[in-house]
């Protein structure tokens, strides 16, 4: 049976206890969680709520950003990385979502690249050593270009290497609705975790659509994943405004495209 999730951080006025509690109603089986929702946690206390509402994780995401100014700042996200290690471990789990880096006028666009590059090298050589595996996100306006994405994973080779595929992210970023097919292609044979995610228009125009009634051609982007062996959480990601009918609707909508 397909495995299908939700992410927390779209109820942000939800405790994990709330969200868990929904998940179970609407028959959800598997969660992605933030850093913040197990930070400063304890974890036994999280376990016990994943077991009490049989819930799995399917990924934590790291929240890290390997575009910094100095050394310091860098070696504080691979400090970073290195815990949350540790804690996805502690819960019983093995995969962390993870950023390339986002803008700042701080630190110069040339070295946008080789920022992440490096960052993320670390982050495997970690990652190898304690098994967990890493989904590198499609977000924001460096790791959207997909392109640069295959570069990553073709540098490093990791088996703990992989991507989270968003399937709006790249249209929100700017690519025309014809070209999605051709990168998903490109990347779903590096996708180790999905947001399945619909909407409508780039960057400040973008609306978040149910499943199905935006731009997002769905059902191909399925095709292809399965076609490439795809064997993660088919994790949905809705950014529209009524947050539980609309996950509600986008959940019946995706089982529907999974049978």
């Amino acid at each position: 049976m397909d495995k299908i999730g939700v992410i927390h951080y779209n109820f942000p006025d939800w405790s994990l206890e709330e969200f868990f509690s929904w998940c179970r109603k609407n028959q959800i089986s598997f969660v992605e969680l933030q850093r913040d929702d197990i930070w400063d946690r304890k974890i036994n206390e999280v376990e016990e709520l994943l077991n009490r509402y049989n819930i799995k994780v399917s990924q934590i995401s790291c929240g890290n950003d390997f575009i910094q100014k100095t050394s310091e700042e860098c070696e504080n996200q691979i400090n970073l990385i290195s815990k949350m290690c540790v804690l996805v471990k502690e819960l019983g789990f093995n995969q962390l979502r993870i950023d390339g880096g986002w803008v700042k006028k701080t630190v110069a666009e040339k070295d946008y690249k080789s920022l992440i590059i490096k960052g993320i090298k670390r982050a495997v050589e970690i990652a190898e050593k304690e098994k967990v595996y890493l989904a590198l996100d499609n977000h924001g306006t460096i790791t959207n270009d997909y392109q640069f994405q295959i570069e990553i994973f073709e540098k490093i080779k990791s088996k703990y290497l992989g991507a989270n595929l968003d399937t709006m992210n790249y249209r929100w970023y700017g690519y025309p609705v014809e070209d999605l097919l051709k990168i998903y292609k490109s990347i779903a044979p590096y996708a180790i975790h999905t947001h399945i995610k619909d909407g409508i228009g780039v960057k400040e125009n973008y609306t978040g659509k149910i499943i199905g009634e935006g731009e997002i051609p769905v059902s191909q982007v399925i095709r292809i994943l399965k076609e490439n062996n795809y064997q993660g959480v088919w994790c949905i990601e809705y950014e529209g405004k009524d947050k539980d009918s609309g996950y509600k609707e986008s959940t019946g909508k995706l089982r529907r495209l999974l049978e």
